[in-house]
């Protein structure tokens, strides 16, 4: 790995790509002790409305602690990836729920996966609550940051008692999406 990873996940407050990002942070510093830090950003309707979280992983000290060259862009919300595209390299890395998000950037190298995350989740886990758990399996296989056995130990430590099961089916549903 490079020397500094950003992801930026871009999402509909609800979604639970908040907790992605902390989970994502959570593996780096405790899995490949590197630094990392997540800032979320929240619009004033919080529920329903427009959120991102970057995640910045480093080898070394972050000393500016915003994302200004996204490495790995994540969304899913038209409304969302529109507001928050931005900053996004050339070469990035673009994942969108194919469902909900239809227009994307022409023009640039990005490599882009369209995947049905919304829709796979409730038909596959019949839960929309861990679509987090489901983006953070897309995420870890595309960003080859973390193996799915470093990821697969900080979820088991993160989620409530009693829900272990379900989140290790989402995890595994988000690999094999990709």
């Amino acid at each position: 790995m490079k020397n500094r990873y950003e992801v930026r996940l871009a999402a509909v407050g609800g979604q639970g790509l908040i907790t992605a990002g902390a989970l994502l942070a959570k593996t780096a510093i405790n899995k490949k002790h590197m630094y990392a830090t997540q800032s979320p950003t929240y619009t004033s309707q919080v529920r329903g409305g427009p959120t991102k979280v970057d995640v910045i992983i480093d080898k070394d000290p972050i000393l500016f602690p915003q994302a200004v060259s996204i490495d790995l862009y994540f969304a899913t919300a038209q409304r969302s990836f529109d507001l928050y595209y931005r900053s996004i390299k050339r070469d990035a890395v673009i994942i969108v729920d194919s469902d909900l998000v239809t227009k994307l950037p022409e023009g640039d190298n990005h490599k882009i996966y369209k995947i049905p995350l919304t829709a796979e989740t409730v038909k596959q886990i019949g839960n929309i609550v861990v679509v987090s758990v489901v983006s953070l399996g897309i995420v870890t296989k595309l960003s080859d940051l973390f193996t799915k056995e470093e990821v697969k130990e900080i979820v088991l430590s993160s989620v409530p008692k009693g829900t272990e099961e379900i989140n290790l089916k989402a995890l595994d549903l988000g690999f094999s999406l990709v």
